[in-house]
């Protein structure tokens, strides 16, 4: 009797264990339920929250996996096409944060009409499991004194990060822009799709088009807004200038602020001359602990505000008012904008170097860009790109160069803004050349955010449709300058 129980105790555990192995993800591994999806302005649709196991280096023996989670939004249609997938920028941005901002939300209600639509978060973000995220350490008040202050400073951060991860049993390395598109690859077969369709906004494009080199024959149709050609990474100083000269010849037409700003170029130049000479000592105030902390401001300082800020076209209104405020010696304004990114700088994430690194840039290209930064108002564009931060992360620099131009016959979308300076235009036209079935709608007066606008999102919803959208046009307004009064005014308080 003994013995009958021992053995049928043993027999319990082995199917335990048996079944606790199973239980174990394992690549491939799909789990999907019901969730609400709920977007900022308190908006909730019933949806499904899905997450899959993929393998963290496919290059790799180890057998290490990690998670995927996106949402699904699902499709209206009787005939639902295929799934459509949202690629978020960045890198960095997760796709499910994304979709609760309303004016995006707006955009994928509509294309459930044509399909399911899935809002992913890339790998080593967001929702996903690991999110390589580190936490927030304090940085020297100096970082935006110069160049060299700030570098030092993004370098030591994404080392100390990676270093952290790589502890964890992290790959660092193996969050490359390939392995994304990969991921794609894999959600696809775990969806059961023969097909899928992307959208891809800013580094989403680049994602987008590394998915149709490596998988294309299992794309459907692909949205390509705010273009990043393969050898794009690094900026071109000439275009960040003819921007700033572009948005100088509005300002002087525009009569609430030609009079204090006649030549907003020149004043520019003369703030940035000012700062060199004599940086600026702004007190800010930790948003945390509500104390007062002094930070150095150089010419750094201001250009990297705009480098980061511009690319939402949006802050243009107030940059008349911004330049003319640190030019007459009041810092209120400067010091207002630059507090969220000084604490922003606090908390790094080696994922965004890991992916920029693995998309790398030719010496071409650098020293193209080099060439042209010398005297120009944004000579600090590329400050960001450098060996030393890949080898900080341990991601090896990649040269785009090397590999062949991009050709295919999926269907084409690519939506630019003539007032964008990060994906202009011409960087489009670059990729499209590889198109043949494309058509590329330029938004006069749009910068990198052109997404949001309804007569944007309507050519999309009808792409997708698969109506012929070539010979649709969408203008925006000029950009509509504010007063030095309206810039410095508190910002609303959200409720």
């Amino acid at each position: 009797m003994t013995t009958r129980i021992a053995r049928l105790i043993l027999g319990m555990l082995l199917a335990c264990s048996a079944a606790a192995e199973t239980q174990q993800p394992s690549a491939g591994k799909l789990v999907v339920e019901p969730y609400s999806f709920r977007t900022f302005d308190g908006k909730e649709v019933p949806a499904e929250l899905g997450k899959l196991w993929v393998r963290e280096n496919r290059s790799s023996s180890s057998d290490r996996v990690i998670q995927l989670t996106f949402v699904r939004l699902p499709g209206t249609a009787e005939r639902p096409g295929a799934p459509i997938v949202f690629l978020a920028g960045g890198p960095g941005v997760p796709g499910i944060g994304m979709g609760r901002v309303p004016v995006y939300f707006r955009l994928f209600q509509q294309l459930r009409s044509v399909a399911d639509v899935i809002l992913l978060d890339q790998r080593g973000l967001g929702m996903s499991s690991p999110a390589l995220d580190c936490p927030a350490t304090p940085i020297p008040a100096d970082v935006f004194a110069n160049s060299a202050n700030w570098l030092s400073v993004v370098t030591a951060k994404s080392r100390s990060c990676a270093e952290e991860w790589r502890a964890k049993g992290v790959d660092v390395a193996a969050y490359t822009n390939d392995a994304s598109a990969d991921d794609l690859n894999d959600l696809r077969q775990a969806l059961g799709a023969e097909r899928i369709s992307l959208i891809g906004h800013s580094y989403g494009t680049l994602l987008a088009q590394a998915a149709v080199r490596r998988h294309g024959k299992h794309l459907d149709r692909v949205v390509f807004a705010a273009t990043e050609g393969p050898d794009n990474l690094v900026a071109l100083p000439s275009v960040w200038d003819a921007l700033i000269r572009k948005l100088s010849y509005f300002a002087s037409e525009d009569p609430s602020v030609n009079q204090l700003v006649p030549d907003m170029e020149a004043l520019f130049r003369r703030v940035l001359e000012k700062l060199d000479r004599k940086p600026l000592t702004l007190t800010i105030t930790d948003p945390r602990s509500k104390t007062p902390v002094d930070i150095t401001a150089g010419p750094i300082g201001l250009q990297w505000l705009l480098r980061h800020g511009m690319t939402d076209g949006r802050n243009y209104a107030r940059l008349p008012a911004l330049l003319y405020t640190i030019d007459q010696g009041d810092p209120t304004l400067l010091t207002r904008l630059i507090t969220p990114l000084y604490y922003d700088m606090q908390g790094r994430s080696p994922m965004a170097n890991a992916v920029d690194c693995s998309i790398g840039w030719s010496t071409a290209r650098m020293a193209a860009a080099n060439k042209e930064a010398t005297g120009a108002l944004f000579s600090i564009v590329n400050l960001q790109r450098t060996a030393e931060i890949c080898k900080a992360v341990g991601v090896n620099l990649h040269d785009p160069s090397s590999k062949p131009r991009l050709f295919s016959r999926v269907p084409a979308l690519f939506v630019s803004g003539t007032l964008d300076a990060n994906t202009p235009p011409f960087q489009a036209e670059e990729v499209r050349y590889g198109f043949p079935d494309s058509t590329h709608l330029i938004v006069e007066n749009g910068g990198h955010e052109t997404l949001p606008s309804a007569d944007v999102q309507a050519v999309v919803v009808d792409f997708f449709k698969g109506v012929n959208v070539r010979g649709r046009e969408v203008s925006f307004a000029r950009p509509d300058y504010i007063t030095v009064e309206e810039a410095k005014a508190p910002p609303p308080q959200r409720r």
